[in-house]
């Protein structure tokens, strides 16, 4: 009787030991599992957050194109059809010849502009004809404009290439509207050069100037009146591209990429 005492002693001490040993065991896995679901919970809310975000960006700039095309519309039909129904009218004025011939010119350029603010607002071209088009027609329209920037386009189109969604073009374009207006504005450059290149891996796009250098920072960005700067990154949020700025001597070297294979 004596000796079985101590037997069960030690086999209760082992299936105590076995017992704190599996509790211990457990605590580990109950927090390991825990930190799991709790780091997948973050990542979800993280994902949550960027959903929410680029859903933001896109609406925001689903109604600023809405507006831009009724704007563009009503320049067209309406203010349009008025200057030309008002350059027919003089026609029938008691006055000479010269004076109507200055009027006419008069509303002929007002024309002029209000056909170019009502394409830059709806570019047209693009859907019709493709971004590499509709990016030369703006920046010849520009050369025509501004005598004293030289301005020059190299664009390189795989022919098998498959054009980018509308979304996709529309926003490139938009990105390039607002650089060159920096840089017009701003740079007090002489020159602009822009090479755009599309194939199947995306597109790129290099725009340099020769003018004043300028790479914006973090506080750029977040300015009040830079709202050109806020457009080129809700832009290139919206379709998760790529854009560099690299100092020239002299000038600014942007670099934008889109790569289609991430869209897979």
């Amino acid at each position: 009787m004596d000796q079985q005492v101590p037997s069960n002693l030690g086999l209760l001490l082992i299936i105590g030991t076995l017992a704190m040993f599996i509790m211990s065991l457990s605590i580990i896995m109950f927090a390991i599992l825990y930190q799991q679901k709790m780091r997948r919970k973050r990542q979800e809310i993280i994902q949550m957050e960027l959903n929410y975000k680029n859903e933001l960006i896109h609406a925001v700039l689903d109604a600023k194109e809405i507006e831009q095309r009724r704007i563009a519309i009503e320049l067209h039909d309406d203010i349009g059809s008025s200057l030309t129904a008002l350059k027919l009218s003089f026609a029938s004025l008691p006055i000479d010849e010269k004076e109507r011939m200055l009027l006419n010119e008069g509303v002929q350029i007002t024309i002029g502009k209000v056909r170019s603010l009502s394409n830059r607002l709806l570019p047209g071209i693009l859907e019709e004809l493709g971004l590499i088009p509709a990016v030369k027609s703006l920046v010849n329209t520009l050369s025509q404009q501004i005598l004293s920037v030289q301005f020059s386009v190299t664009a390189v189109n795989d022919p098998k290439h498959k054009s980018q969604t509308r979304e996709v073009s529309l926003a490139v374009y938009r990105i390039l509207q607002e650089l060159i207006n920096n840089i017009l504005k701003y740079a007090d450059a002489t020159e602009i050069h822009l090479v755009i290149e599309q194939n199947d891996k995306g597109v790129q796009i290099m725009l340099t100037d020769n003018g004043v250098g300028f790479i914006p920072t973090k506080e750029d960005k977040l300015k009040s009146q830079s709202l050109g700067l806020k457009n080129i990154e809700s832009r290139i949020q919206q379709i998760q591209a790529k854009i560099n700025y690299e100092l020239l001597d002299p000038g600014t070297k942007v670099t934008i990429i889109w790569q289609a294979i991430e869209r897979k």
